[in-house]
């Protein structure tokens, strides 16, 4: 069966459809670009603040007709490949078990396209009080009922979510996704502590919601203490009431904007794969992540070939 596809959305889902021959219309030939190489300067991370060095950094034509074309909603597959590392070095996250990863222009960015494939037109939604400002407006456009969840210096109040949710109205849909940025949170600055995060956990379970993780300073983070592990390691690592892990209860949130650039807007989203399969499906503008897909190559060439493995000490030097 051949088959001519005009929508680069619907080109995509079909190309890998068994018994199916995409023609691709539409893909430029990477001959007709007209950058064949990118050159400048950057700072390298790995200098004292005292004595700043740059690094000189060279993309070629290869590496560019693979960030300047069309690709998969998701991101470039060896991005993914690369920020599947990532998340296994420092969340002890490995493939294969139920999540994937998708990218985004910015966080903010796939924090809507999460809630918009999660929540109906004027559901509950659970926020720390008070919440980050810059996500009201778009829990607004999405007419969702925000119910505020009490905080302080520890995170949020575990014992002020239980309260709420014992005392949901009966049949009153409860909320699906409770929104917190346990790392330096925006306005509060506090980091909840590792027993806070478990037993919002354990409440997350009881409950049936989705805890979303909105970290764009987890690479920031600093003091003598231990770093406490994330919501999406926890998942992975708490064991339940019958001793075994329950994994699929967090959709974490990175950013590169608070590290990197706060102009590229370059963000990912990691957690359960059927969910993150659905917010491709609201990614029908491709442009955006063609643009955060070429931003973040030429991030990861900045870094000078440093693997996922060792990016933990690049990124503190940052």
């Amino acid at each position: 069966m051949i088959t001519f596809y005009r929508s680069a959305r619907r080109r995509e889902n079909r190309v890998l459809t068994p018994g199916v021959i995409s023609l691709l219309a539409g893909k430029p030939n990477a001959t007709t670009f007209p950058f064949t190489s990118f050159n400048f300067t950057a700072r390298d991370p790995n200098s004292p603040p005292d004595a700043p060095k740059d690094i000189s950094v060279n993309i070629e034509e290869d590496a560019l007709a693979a960030g300047l074309q069309y690709g998969d909603t998701a991101g470039i597959p060896n991005l993914l490949r690369w920020l599947e590392g990532l998340q296994e070095k420092m969340h002890g996250r490995k493939v294969g078990e139920g999540w994937k990863i998708c990218m985004g222009s910015g966080s903010q960015d796939l924090i809507y396209k999460v809630v918009q494939a999660m929540v109906n037109d004027g559901d509950p939604i659970f926020v720390e009080s008070p919440v980050y400002a810059g996500v009201i407006p778009m829990f607004k456009t999405l007419h969702c009922e925000q119910i505020e969840i009490e905080t302080d210096a520890n995170g949020i109040c575990a014992d002020s979510l239980r309260k709420t949710l014992e005392s949901w109205p009966a049949g009153k849909p409860k909320p699906k996704v409770l929104y917190t940025v346990p790392y330096g949170c925006n306005p509060t600055g506090m980091t909840a502590t590792p027993e806070r995060r478990k037993e919002v956990l354990k409440l997350a379970r009881e409950y049936n919601f989705i805890i979303l993780e909105d970290d764009p300073y987890y690479y920031v983070y600093y003091g003598p203490a231990n770093r406490p592990p994330s919501y999406f390691t926890l998942e992975a690592t708490e064991p339940t009431e019958n001793g075994e892990p329950e994994v699929g209860r967090v959709v974490r949130f990175d950013s590169l904007s608070k590290i990197l650039s706060a102009g590229m807007r370059i963000g990912w989203a990691s957690g359960p794969e059927p969910l993150m399969t659905a917010i491709e499906r609201h990614l029908f503008s491709l442009a955006s992540h063609l643009v955060a897909s070429a931003s973040i190559l030429v991030s990861i060439k900045t870094l000078h070939g440093i693997s996922s493995g060792n990016i933990a000490d690049v990124l503190d030097a940052l």
